[in-house]
């Protein structure tokens, strides 16, 4: 009985090992795979705030050539009476500004496109995480109940068998010892009775005796 017992923890415990050899498996390349994509994502994450504080950098430059452009304007208005070639210095000056601030405003809203586009990515990124996550977390579940279940119903070499009969034989003995505890009670009990009518035939007498 012992061996056979030893043979049938011996097997499932094989195959247990196997499962969780298999789900490892599994779940170590998802879980591989997530890590690389969340470490893309920092990576791009610290990509994008560079991004964004370029684009502020270039937002305040902007402002700051409008103003230039205005003032050079202001300046050439004001002077050209008393000074035609100083007021049309200041004209060259306004239009080296606007080249300027032409070329800044196109490439800040390609920058914008580019920041607004790696956000997006971002997002998709991170939904994606999500995603594998809530899906590694459910199969890893479902292969391990699977497994488990199918552990269960392990026949070879009718081990299954075996441990029922060990279970139908470990039942009967229980059986049997109650049905011994049982007729040790009946047969107190057949005592019992014969002691009290010895006991009443007594008081019987003494009365009887007595009257």
């Amino acid at each position: 009985m012992m061996r056979a017992i030893r043979r049938w923890a011996t097997s499932i415990a094989a195959s247990f090992d196997y499962v969780i050899t298999q789900v490892e498996n599994h779940e170590a390349i998802v879980t591989s795979a997530i890590k690389d994509m969340q470490s893309a994502g920092s990576k791009a994450r610290v990509q994008l705030s560079r991004v964004k504080r370029d684009g502020e950098t270039m937002r305040r430059r902007i402002e700051e050539l409008k103003e230039l452009e205005r003032v050079w304007g202001e300046r050439a208005g004001r002077v050209h009476e008393q000074n035609e070639g100083k007021a049309l210095e200041c004209l060259r000056r306004r239009k080296q500004v606007r080249r300027e601030l032409e070329a800044l405003e196109t490439q800040e809203k390609e920058h914008t496109r580019l920041a607004n586009q790696l956000s997006t990515d971002l997002k998709v990124i991170d939904e994606r995480i999500a995603e594998l996550k809530r899906k590694k977390n459910a199969l890893t579940a479902r292969q391990y109940r699977a497994e488990a279940m199918r552990i269960g119903q392990i026949d070879d070499l009718g081990l299954v068998a075996e441990i029922d009969d060990i279970f139908e034989r470990w039942e009967l003995k229980i059986d049997e010892a109650s049905g011994f505890h049982d007729s040790l009670d009946d047969l107190e009990s057949d005592f019992l009775s014969e002691e009290e009518e010895e006991e009443l035939r007594g008081e019987l007498d003494d009365l009887v005796s007595g009257a």
